[in-house]
């Protein structure tokens, strides 16, 4: 029983990666779970047995990738530092990491570029809405702390800083996979970083 729990789990991988390689290549409405399955050699069943349906495939696939994310937040956090050496080094290896990784890289202009308003995916979309609005909440959460201990302005909202690390962060990343040869994200990231720092630290 645990090979045959260990082979779906390599199974659902596998069918994950295959899915971003074809929605890369065709656009979320031009590709039928027909090409996914065919690209990642499995019956339709067995894209049906994992997701359910090419929906459900898509928001499993945005929001695991995603999760890879956090997992390096959390990594950037564990490491210590000041409140302010923590908030550099995550938006550092947040950047180094879609440039550095194909397949963030490949999410990221999947999302942007070749998804659409498609009304099948409106709950999945509104799940990540509600994801961003945390998000900005925590960091929210942790400007105020900065605040507190007298490293970052006071003079601005813990809000309203937290939106602007976010914005310049996905900024930052849309324009680069945008036109990825106009600049390099890892190679800028710590004078990025210092740019954003100088903006929100107390003087």
């Amino acid at each position: 029983m645990r090979r045959t729990k260990e082979e779906a789990a390599i199974t659902r991988q596998q069918l994950l990666k295959k899915a971003l390689s074809v929605f890369s290549k065709k656009g979320y409405a031009a590709t039928s779970l027909a090409d996914i399955a065919r690209e990642a050699d499995v019956t339709r069943g067995a894209i049906y047995w994992h997701f359910g349906s090419k929906p459900e495939l898509y928001n499993t696939l945005i929001r695991e990738y995603s999760d890879r994310g956090n997992v390096i937040m959390q990594q950037a956090v564990s490491e210590g530092g000041t409140l302010l050496d923590i908030l550099r080094r995550v938006f550092v290896r947040q950047l180094e990491a879609i440039e550095g990784n194909q397949e963030l890289r490949a999410l990221m202009q999947l999302y942007l570029f070749k998804t659409g308003l498609v009304e099948e995916l409106e709950e999945g979309r509104q799940q990540q809405i509600a994801s961003s609005t945390g998000l900005v909440e925590m960091m929210a959460g942790i400007m105020k702390q900065g605040v507190e201990l007298g490293l970052l302005r006071s003079d601005v909202s813990p809000k309203e800083m937290a939106q602007s690390y976010l914005a310049f962060q996905n900024g930052l990343i849309y324009l680069w996979v945008t036109a990825p040869d106009e600049f390099s994200l890892k190679d800028n990231a710590e004078a990025f970083a210092n740019i954003l720092i100088s903006g929100i630290q107390a003087q």
